[in-house]
């Protein structure tokens, strides 16, 4: 679903580095640490992606997660991304092209493992 225009990614992935891939998400990275999230995240992938970002984090970069292709997270996949907030990351994981519906539930939740550009 599209509201008021597109969601395109504005972040330039210059490195199209697979991090992770199922058949209802792919991760990717680019060379400053950020990853894209393009998909869903639900009870069944939540996990092993929570693992490949931390795998990925535990190295020096940025931690940024660009939203804008993400079609769907239940409440077990942002927690399976707010847990990074804690170790590797150590501060709040930005999220960025955040969807209406998204930002919405983020700022109902009021979560501070969270912040969004």
């Amino acid at each position: 679903m599209t509201v008021n225009g597109s969601f395109k990614s504005t972040r330039t992935i210059r490195s199209k580095n697979l991090l992770y891939t199922d058949p209802q998400l792919s991760i990717r990275t680019s060379a400053d640490g950020s990853v894209r999230l393009i998909g869903q995240i639900d009870l069944t992938n939540g996990d092993a992606i929570a693992g490949a970002l931390n795998k990925a984090w535990t190295k020096a970069g940025a931690q940024a997660v660009d939203v804008a292709e993400l079609k769907f997270i239940d409440l077990y996949g942002l927690r399976a991304l707010a847990v990074l907030s804690d170790s590797p990351v150590g501060h709040p994981i930005q999220l960025d092209n955040v969807r209406p519906a998204l930002r919405k539930l983020l700022l109902m939740l009021d979560w501070p493992a969270f912040t969004m550009a």
